[in-house]
């Protein structure tokens, strides 16, 4: 039984693992902009760290490396085991789908961020912007999952029924 009571095959354990990657990624990842200093989050008490942007920068990169870490897992676990008996529903391929561009456009932040690697202003802007959207995209998937009261991730597929239904030519009682 999954995190969200359907027929995932995701445990808890991992989806609160997701979900606390993903906040300390939109709370750090948030604090990159100058928005902590300039309206007054630092001086609300044991926020002060939310200012210093090199703390909010390697956080953000010790997130990005945990939700790559955990992706793996469940992208192979899917791949070699659970997509037998599920099927990534609408809102599983969408979240995959932002998920892989917040990936390929953080690389590119962090290709950006290297010394010796030097972009033009108008394509840095246009990285910058795209990651922050499709962060804010993801945000509005989870809503939207959350107001539909759709499966998160998975679906029984055709072939393989969910265990509540009955088989066919199973006897009906």
């Amino acid at each position: 039984m999954s995190a969200s009571g359907t027929n995932s095959p995701v445990s808890r354990r991992v989806g609160w693992a997701y979900v606390v990657f993903v906040a300390l990624l939109a709370v750090t990842g948030t604090m990159q902009m100058p928005i902590a200093s300039r309206y007054r989050i630092v001086a609300v008490p044991g926020l002060g760290w939310l200012g210093d942007f090199w703390l909010t920068h390697k956080l953000h990169y010790v997130g990005a490396v945990g939700l790559l870490v955990l992706g793996s897992y469940v992208a192979t676990r899917w791949l070699l085991e659970w997509r037998r008996g599920h099927a990534l529903s609408a809102f599983g391929w969408t979240r995959a789908g932002i998920l892989l561009l917040l990936v390929a456009t953080g690389a590119v932040r962090v290709l950006k961020n290297l010394p010796s690697v030097s972009f033009s202003p108008t394509p840095t802007m246009l990285v910058d912007w795209a990651h922050l959207g499709l962060a804010f995209l993801l945000g509005l998937v989870a809503l939207a999952r959350l107001a539909f009261r759709a499966s998160y991730w998975t679906r029984p597929t055709p072939d393989r029924p969910a265990a509540s239904a009955p088989r066919r030519g199973a006897p009906v009682s």
